[in-house]
């Protein structure tokens, strides 16, 4: 068990090849969140609210497989998963950092190129980047600054 992250490209996909996937065991992913933190990368937002099936007349029975829809109920289903995939992809309109949640929850949440940036933004201009990638540290910090400065040159990352 453990978080899996995939970089994607700019068009929403995942990247192909093994150097566009990072994985953290669970155990490993919260000292990683320290350490952002530490260095200014991360930013404390509320996790967002999911759209409630409710409020598109939908019961969790309507997305079963198989079933067939009327065209009425099949746009509503279309509408309640574009909502609840915008509230995955959002992201704030001047981003300072990465928001803890979309790494810290396993839920697709969108990583976006410009949270990234101002994530090693800070980490490049903090006092002890300098020896933050040192051999005797932490031996998957200097992977992962090179897997998040690798997803910034794409399309950002969703962790899973």
């Amino acid at each position: 068990m453990g978080y899996d992250i995939y970089i994607h490209t700019s068009d929403g996909k995942p990247a192909e090849g093994d150097q566009n996937y990072f994985r953290f065991a669970y155990t490993a992913m919260p000292r990683t969140l320290d350490t952002m933190k530490n260095f200014g990368m991360l930013v404390e937002l509320p996790i967002p609210s999911y759209p409630q099936l409710s409020a598109y007349g939908l019961a969790g029975v309507d997305h079963r497989p198989g079933i067939k829809h009327d065209e009425s109920t099949a746009n509503r289903i279309a509408e309640f998963r574009a909502a609840y995939q915008a509230v995955k992809d959002a992201s704030e309109t001047a981003p300072t950092g990465i928001p803890r949640y979309k790494l810290e929850y396993n839920d697709g949440f969108l990583v976006t190129v410009a949270e990234i940036t101002a994530a090693l933004t800070a980490y490049d201009a903090h006092p002890g980047v300098a020896i933050a990638e040192m051999p005797v540290g932490d031996p998957m910090w200097g992977r992962w600054i090179a897997f998040l400065r690798r997803a910034q040159a794409h399309g950002g990352l969703r962790t899973y």
